[in-house]
């Protein structure tokens, strides 16, 4: 889940290298936006038959193996329309799916990946707008003004505590509490949390407060730095960080169901990442890969809550009661990630 931080700079040079590039689309670009954008009554009916007329489907994704091969097998049985995967980092996905294009090989039908990524395709012009019912259902962040890419799930980033250490009577009510001397030494922060912090200072009156703060925190009681959300929700419930700023909700929560010391707290704001997929311009089989957007957001939902993760249709699979999102927007991402580090640098490292 933290790929889209690691190798960021090598995606973003690869998006930069192939800019301005010409397209070759595999079928007449006027087709596959009439199958795109169609939205009669009949609009299901018409995918579906031209879908299995179609035959097959591919699929370049970062999801981890399990997790797409859950989705890829019910598609598969509901339709009986094949569906071949290949998985690589989020900066592979991109760099593949483009260069390929690039060169005429217009082999990827939907391209599945972090929320940058995707706004880095659609930057490329390699996306097509789909005009699908189900949006209307999407979390609306999740939805860019293109349309030629959807969010399909939210990594939320939540705080966190040990339920041995920390009483639910004492846990902050603002961010200004975290500056009481009683959290000295008990405050844990994941040690890349660039797009986190902007994300958090931007919910203050100013960006300047909000960075301010984060400094002044990080003077008055220390900040724990781990690296990985995961090891962060671990050493939470083991209790070498009674109060963890940034871990993933889903895996403190599913720690607490299994007995672990450790529960999920909303401070504010939770911070969440997108991760989505999109229809390739050139896809060779456009009915295919736009009925596997319209279920991977439908009955995919569901797939993927059972698996621990978020859905953004939120319709079918509400947020958690009380919890508020502000997701990290996968443009500013791209445009201002080398300054977010640098201020994370300064206020919470001295550096």
């Amino acid at each position: 889940m933290d790929k889209f931080r690691r190798g960021f700079a090598r995606s973003a040079a690869c998006v930069a290298l192939i800019s301005g590039m010409l397209l070759a689309p595999a079928l007449a670009q006027s087709a596959i936006d009439e199958i795109a954008k169609y939205g009669g009554p009949d609009r299901m009916d018409r995918l579906v038959a031209g879908a299995k007329k179609e035959g097959a489907l591919t699929l370049y994704t970062a999801t981890p193996v399990e997790d797409v091969m859950a989705i890829t097998k019910a598609f598969e049985t509901k339709y009986g329309i094949p569906v071949t995967v290949w998985r690589g980092s989020s900066e592979d996905v991109l760099h593949r799916a483009v260069t390929e294009i690039k060169a005429g090989r217009n082999e990827v039908d939907v391209i599945e990946t972090n929320g940058p990524e995707l706004e880095a395709l659609h930057r490329e012009g390699v996306l097509q707008p789909v005009e699908s019912p189900v949006m209307s259902d999407i979390y609306p962040d999740a939805v860019p003004q293109a349309r030629d890419w959807v969010g399909s799930r939210l990594n939320i980033i939540t705080a966190a505590y040990n339920t041995n250490l920390v009483k639910e009577a004492d846990l902050p009510k603002t961010w200004q509490d975290l500056l009481d001397p009683r959290w000295s030494g008990k405050i844990g922060l994941e040690a890349e949390a660039y797009d986190w912090m902007a994300t958090v200072a931007a919910t203050f009156p100013s960006e300047k407060e909000g960075n301010d703060f984060f400094r002044q925190l990080a003077a008055a009681n220390g900040l724990s730095l781990r690296k990985g959300h995961s090891l962060l929700t671990q050493l939470t419930a083991s209790g070498e960080v009674p109060f963890a700023l940034t871990t993933y909700l889903y895996k403190a929560d599913q720690m607490h169901k299994d007995g672990a010391p450790i529960n999920w707290y909303a401070l504010g704001q939770s911070v969440a990442r997108i991760n989505g997929l999109g229809v390739a311009r050139t896809a060779q089989h456009p009915n295919a890969a736009v009925l596997f957007q319209d279920f991977t957001l439908t009955d995919g939902q569901k797939i993927l809550a059972d698996r621990g993760f978020t859905p953004t249709n939120v319709k079918l699979v509400p947020l958690p009661e009380g919890l508020q999102v502000r997701v990290v927007d996968p443009s500013s991402t791209l445009d201002n990630l080398p300054k977010w580090r640098d201020t994370f640098n300064a206020a919470v490292k001295g550096q």
